[in-house]
This record gives structure tokens, sequence and C-alpha cells, in this order.
């Protein structure tokens, strides 16, 4: 499964999740990585739905927490987006 710039996810760091929204999507080597705003809008770069990781993209909880609607990210992305106002970062 591929996620779009806007959407929200749900990050696992080291057993806590997160909410937060793509901010870009690319591929490194055939794997597919993300940059990753957090609420607390921290960025967090080249992520990837591997739970072998300590910080991953949780599949499991982003399906049945943010694509059913029950979860929803507070950060204004579509605002940032047209206000050119997402933070600068390089992944």
């Amino acid at each position: 499964m591929s996620y779009k710039q806007g959407t929200t996810v749900i990050v696992t760091n080291d057993d806590v999740n997160h909410v937060g929204v793509i901010l870009d999507q690319f591929s490194i080597r055939k794997q597919t990585l993300y940059d990753v705003m957090l609420e607390n809008r921290s960025v967090i770069t080249m992520l990837n739905t591997s739970n072998n990781n300590n910080i991953y993209i949780n599949r499991t909880l982003t399906k049945s927490l943010c694509e059913s609607g029950e979860i929803t990210t507070t950060i204004p992305y579509k605002h940032l987006v047209e206000n050119d106002l997402l933070p600068e970062f390089k992944s």
C-alpha cells in the first residue's frame, strides 16, 4: 500500500504511537520511503512501513484508525501547502 501526500498515518516510535501526515513519498532501491510531520510539528524523514525498524508507519493502526475516520490529524495540511508554510527539511 502506498500513502499519498496529506494522508494521516500512525507512526510507531519505540512502541509509542504518534499521529502524523505524509509530506513526501519517494523510492530508493525499490523501497518506498516517506517524510512524515508529526502533530508536535517535528518531521521524520525516510520512514517506511517495515516493523523491523524502531520508527515506522504502522500499517495496521493506520488502516484501523485513520482510514476508518476514527482518528484525523490536527495538522492543517491543505492550509500549510496553499500558503507555503510547510517546514523545510532535506531527506
